[in-house]
């Protein structure tokens, strides 16, 4: 197996068990290891201290996949996987739903790999070169230990194109349908996981749904960005009196409708297509209880100082139009903006409004998507539940 070689000093991060290793750490690396290469890291005296993929295109370098001697063949990648369906299958938080991720990427300590599961179906997505690579090894694994009807890939995310990969997408497996129901803590949700967001629905929401399910009795509900109405269902199902959901896509409205008519068809509806910008400044907010999930407005670094921008001018619409004793609750799905960074956004445009108004809740993403304590880098949703006065 080829080495690359770090420079002195910059081995700390490893012995720490973070899992990326940056382009400006590298001394030097053997000849001819071709991009996503699995390669021993080695410190300049030529101890090894784990193995990754390589990819010099990228600025993260090196995608640690074990630490020490540990070698990364098919039984270790097995234990990785078996470990990761483990810990969600035994959780209790996860007993009422048959729809999660397994495999959560650095999140569960395998870089570059998210494996979603939908009732008896399971959708892939390779993030990196080095994983795309792996994926001739992993296929058989999850057949094996998981025994699906059907294996989709969704390798759609923009990042494969830093890696130097096109976007994949297509049966792996089985026959996977057109549409598949998913039963989430009461509620029934229609996915198309051939062509939905994401790999065919917002999983990372579930926690948020089931607050918004709390909180929504007899309160007027405004979902914004609604999507394919998720959360406009858990509303119905607490007992708003009303759900309106907006959203600029026509498909997503129709997806909403009939979700709301399969969770709480009783619950008076308006779904409204428009640009969610557009309509905030053009219309009045009535509604008492706000929920904004908007796209992740920053993908990049580049992209941030336009991101704090859209939401700044979305807090400050509804800060200067929410009637008072609204909720907001307000969500953010990008990395690149800190839950820090989110807040002060937040405040600033109920500051620029001159309206009062606490937060009473801050929310993440749910268990099966993890944390990797060695890696805060996988936090990325943010969630503050705002009560305006």
């Amino acid at each position: 197996m080829k080495s690359v070689y770090l420079r002195k000093g910059k081995e700390k991060a490893i012995l720490r068990r973070h899992p990326w290793v940056f382009s400006g750490a590298i001394d030097h690396v053997d000849e001819d290891i071709t991009n996503g290469e699995i390669i021993s890291i080695r410190n300049l005296t030529g101890d090894i201290l784990g193995y990754g993929y390589f990819n010099r295109a990228t600025a993260i370098a090196i995608r640690m996949l074990s630490f020490g001697d540990r070698i990364p063949d098919d039984d270790y990648l097995r234990t990785l996987i078996s470990a990761a369906a483990a810990r969600r299958i035994s959780s209790p938080l996860l007993r009422d739903t048959d729809a999660y991720r397994l495999v959560f990427s650095e999140g569960d300590s395998i870089p570059g790999l998210i494996v979603d599961r939908y009732g008896q179906h399971l959708v892939v997505q390779c993030l990196t070169l080095g994983m795309d690579r792996l994926k001739g090894r992993i296929l058989p694994l999850l057949i094996d230990l998981f025994k699906p009807e059907s294996i989709y890939e969704r390798s759609e995310h923009e990042g494969r194109g830093i890696e130097g990969i096109s976007k994949a997408s297509g049966q792996l497996y089985g026959v996977t349908p057109e549409e598949i129901t998913i039963h989430e803590r009461g509620l029934s949700f229609p996915v198309n996981i051939k062509a939905g967001q994401k790999t065919g629905f917002y999983l990372d929401q579930r926690d948020n749904r089931s607050l918004v399910r709390s909180l929504a009795q007899d309160r007027e509900v405004l979902n914004l960005f609604c999507y394919t109405g998720g959360f406009s269902a858990a509303a119905g199902a607490g007992g708003a009196r009303r759900v309106v959901s907006v959203d600029a896509s026509a498909d997503a409205l129709e997806a909403a409708t009939r979700v709301m008519a399969m969770n709480c068809g009783e619950t008076p509806a308006v779904f409204v297509r428009a640009d969610v910008f557009a309509y905030l400044r053009e219309n009045p907010i009535e509604a008492d209880f706000i929920i904004m999930d908007p796209p992740a407005l920053a993908t990049s670094r580049q992209s941030l100082a336009g991101a704090c921008r859209g939401y700044k001018d979305l807090h400050l619409q509804v800060a200067s139009k929410c009637p008072s004793g609204s909720l907001l609750l307000t969500c953010s799905c990008s990395r690149f903006v800190s839950m820090e960074l989110f807040q002060m956004l937040v405040f600033e445009a109920f500051a620029d409004a001159g309206r009062d108004a606490a937060i009473i809740g801050k929310y993440g993403q749910p268990c099966d998507h993890p944390t990797n304590i060695f890696c805060p880098e996988t936090e990325y949703l943010k969630a503050l539940l705002v009560l305006i006065n």
